[in-house]
C-alpha cells in the first residue's frame, strides 16, 4: 500500500466507526465503507500488494470495531483475493462492476468474519436479513464511486477550463 492511501483507509475506518455511532438510524452501520479500497485495487490492478493493504485494512477493522484482533485481516484479504480473481475474468469496469464486486466483497468479508470467529468461541450471529441489508447498502455504496469516478469531474474541470481559455 503506498503512503499516499493511508490516511484515506484510516479516514474511512473512522467514518465506518462513526456511523456505528448511536443516535443515527441502525442501517448506516450496515455499510461496509472501506470495501470499496479493495474493490479499486481489484479493478484498477494496479498493485499486486493489495492483498497484504487488506490484511491491514481487516486489522485496523479489528482494532476500531471489532472484540478480536485477527478475523478481520483474514476475511479482508480472502474478500481482496476473490475479488481479483473476478476482476480478471470481468472486462466491464463500469458502475455496475464497482457496485457488482462490492455485493461480492462484503459478503465475502462478512461470511468469512463469521466463519473465523466461531472457532474462536463466539455464536454465529450473522443473520440473513442483516447480511442482505448490508451486502445491499454496500453494493449501492460502491455502485456510487463508481459513478463518480466514471463521471470524471476533474478532467471535466479541465477541458472547461482549456475551452475557457481560448
Amino acid at each position: 500500500m503506498k503512503a499516499r492511501f493511508i490516511l484515506p483507509v484510516l479516514l474511512t475506518l473512522l467514518i465506518q466507526k462513526v456511523l456505528g455511532m448511536p443516535g443515527l438510524p441502525p442501517w448506516t452501520a450496515e455499510i461496509v465503507l472501506p470495501v470499496v479500497w479493495i474493490v479499486a485495487a481489484a479493478l484498477l490492478q494496479r498493485e499486486r500488494g493489495w492483498p497484504y493493504a487488506a490484511l491491514l485494512i481487516g486489522l485496523g477493522w479489528d482494532v476500531l470495531l471489532e472484540p478480536v484482533i485477527g478475523p478481520g485481516g483474514i476475511a479482508w484479504s480472502a474478500a481482496c483475493l476473490v475479488l481479483y480473481a473476478l476482476a480478471s475474468l470481468v472486462a466491464d469496469r463500469s458502475p455496475k462492476a464497482w457496485a457488482g464486486l462490492g455485493l461480492v466483497g462484503v459478503a465475502v468479508v462478512t461470511l468469512v468474519r463469521q466463519a473465523t470467529l466461531v472457532p474462536l468461541g463466539f455464536p454465529f450471529s450473522l443473520t440473513l436479513s442483516h447480511w442482505l441489508r448490508s451486502v445491499l447498502l454496500t453494493g449501492v455504496w460502491c455502485g456510487l464511486v463508481g459513478i463518480v469516478l466514471a463521471l470524471d469531474l476533474p478532467g471535466q474541470w479541465r477541458i472547461y477550463r482549456a475551452r475557457k481559455l481560448r
